[in-house]
């Protein structure tokens, strides 16, 4: 049925016109994705991706499952914790082109504490299936108990307990890029949890220039979001918000 649902919304998205798609930001990253695809099949530039914050690159992810449907693509898929990179290389095993970073993005290389949830919790069930994925270095989400559902959430006091800290390495995304000799980007996917701002913040939009940029904002503070949509329009992409997530096209 998924399978279906996905030929469906990759048909509408090729027949809409685009001024119909420039308010359904969603479906525009669908068609974007389906021509990526079809123009692989006439030898046009290998396409590339970077996903932060991949965790197993198919849970809750519509896009990062295309890198199988695009011939030739080769993407860079950071993510820190161990639990979810495994998985991540079970639905991506081509090493050559799906190269994992295992590292949080942050303004320096380092070391640095995450929370994420205990891998039983959420091997047994006892966690809802979303939280599969869920960590942050930030403090204003719900790791933290803070903003997102928080403290005052009657659920808060059920998932607390499974909790756990994880140190991880840390790098910029610059160094993560140079050093996978990454120069120019088609489709950029952050989602991190709060940190999204963090990472779009250090992303040179004029030296990579993703023609797609997907970006999570549903644990980020009004602040944050304000600073996403500025960047985007400040740097000429057609900005749409679909639920929890802010979808850019570049226009050149």
């Amino acid at each position: 049925m998924e399978t279906l649902k996905s030929w469906l919304r990759m048909g509408v998205s090729l027949v809409l016109p685009g001024r119909l798609l420039d308010r359904a930001p969603a479906l525009a990253g669908t068609r974007f994705m389906a021509i990526a695809a079809l123009q692989s099949r006439i030898g046009s530039q290998p396409f590339t991706m970077v996903n932060v914050g991949a965790c197993d690159g198919v849970l809750f992810d519509d896009m990062t499952p295309w890198l199988h449907n695009i011939r030739g693509a080769r993407a860079v898929l950071v993510e820190p914790v161990p639990y979810n990179r495994d998985r991540l290389r079970a639905n991506y095993p081509d090493t050559e082109r799906f190269v994992i970073e295992p590292v949080a993005i942050t303004s320096k290389k380092g070391r640095m504490k995450i929370r994420t949830f205990q891998v039983e919790a959420l091997e047994s069930g006892k966690l809802p299936r979303e939280f599969v994925g869920c960590s942050t270095v930030t403090d204003t989400n719900l790791m933290s108990g803070k903003d997102a559902w928080g403290t005052t959430d009657t659920n808060f006091t059920s998932f607390e307990p499974y909790l756990t800290d994880l140190e991880v390495e840390t790098d910029t995304f610059d160094n993560v890029m140079k050093r996978n000799g990454i120069d120019r980007i088609d489709a950029l996917l952050i989602d991190c949890e709060g940190a999204d701002w963090i990472v779009l913040d250090q992303v040179d939009l004029a030296r990579y220039r993703p023609r797609m940029v997907k970006i999570e904002i549903g644990s980020l503070s009004a602040a944050d979001v304000g600073s996403v949509i500025v960047r985007l329009k400040t740097a000429d992409y057609r900005v749409g918000i679909y639920a929890e997530d802010v979808w850019a096209f570049s226009r050149f």
